[in-house]
């Protein structure tokens, strides 16, 4: 069985979206197939940084898509529903990511840079990372101080 299936670029406009909300995506795409079947369609965040494309996995959702049998090329479209789960739940942290969508088993993609805008996650363990220099800045002076201190060649009773 063989499934040829295109979909269609995607043009979206950016928007933003708070941690926890659900973002709905429908896809519009053809299909040529001999046999009535269902494909698996995904859709989710990506991010991209020096080592390449990566994807928010917790945050992917997934539709099962029923495809009449068809020897021309036919429209078809389905929806799919992705949480973005808050990053102190595993999920995804604040910034800019690209949606991607694609077909399972296929070659069928489609993404598009820079269209999810997250905000909303809670501060608590931002703040901490912002703090993590300073602290280890502070740590490693209360290791130095005590070998610095005993070089003064001074002897105490």
């Amino acid at each position: 069985m063989a499934l040829d299936l295109v979909l269609t670029p995607m043009a979206i406009e950016p928007k933003t979206f708070n941690a926890g909300d659900k973002v709905r995506v429908t896809v519009s795409f053809k299909y040529v197939i001999g046999v009535n079947t269902t494909v698996k369609l995904f859709a989710g965040p990506y991010y991209t940084n020096l080592f390449g494309k990566h994807m928010v996995d917790p945050c992917v959702g997934q539709a099962d898509v029923s495809l009449v049998a068809a020897s021309t090329p036919t429209d078809g479209s389905a929806t799919i529903d992705f949480l973005l789960i808050p990053k102190a739940q595993g999920g995804i942290d604040n910034g800019t990511y690209g949606l991607r969508v694609w077909v399972e088993g296929t070659n069928a993609v489609a993404e598009q840079d820079n269209v999810i805008i997250v905000t909303g996650n809670a501060g608590s363990g931002d703040m901490f990372t912002a703090m993590m220099p300073m602290l280890m800045m502070l740590m490693m002076l209360g290791m130095v101080m005590p070998m610095v201190q005993g070089m003064g060649g001074e002897e105490t009773e």
